[in-house]
């Protein structure tokens, strides 16, 4: 049984370590983002709403500039994992949302408010939050695997660096 469970765990890591695991993370982290900021593009008004129903007391502006500015920061990070294009900084910025999203659910099932999440666009249905972070942290998972693992030669990134010119991730 050992034997076997660390033969899974070896094929795991072989696995993980292979080029098509991070392009397989890249595409569902990128093709989530993309999905997630168009479904909320066209109704800044309903993710506002949803980011106020929150309940953290955040400056009106902040809530409003957040619902016209975060679904075209999804598409984009969504494009640009998709394709490959600043790999390591499109995943790291996918992380750093990430922790966002996962405090705001967390705090909002410990205190039990019965909300739309929003995550997906505005709803008349309630979201369960426990699950919407339990969503996060397996994608947090991903950008963290996109994030660290080497580029791949599925990617604009590996065609550029291929090229001789590599675009530039500070």
């Amino acid at each position: 049984m050992a034997k076997e469970g660390q033969n899974r765990l070896s094929a795991v890591r072989r696995f993980l370590a292979s080029s098509s695991a991070p392009l397989v993370s890249r595409i569902v982290l990128g093709g989530v983002f993309l999905a997630a900021g168009a479904s909320k593009v066209l109704d800044p008004g309903g993710l506002a709403a949803s980011i106020r129903s929150y309940e953290l007391h955040l400056p009106e502006w902040f809530a409003s500039i957040s619902a016209h500015a975060l679904p075209f920061l999804e598409i984009m990070l969504g494009l640009y994992l998709l394709a490959g294009l600043f790999t390591r900084l499109s995943a790291w910025a996918t992380n750093g949302l990430m922790i966002l999203f996962i405090l705001a659910l967390l705090q909002g099932a410990v205190r039990g408010l019965q909300i739309d999440c929003g995550c997906f666009g505005s709803s008349t249905e309630e979201s369960n939050l426990w699950l919407g972070a339990a969503r996060d942290v397996a994608l947090f998972a991903l950008g963290l695997h996109v994030a660290l693992a080497p580029i791949g030669r599925f990617s604009v990134d590996s065609l550029l660096r291929r090229s001789g010119s590599e675009p530039s991730e500070t």
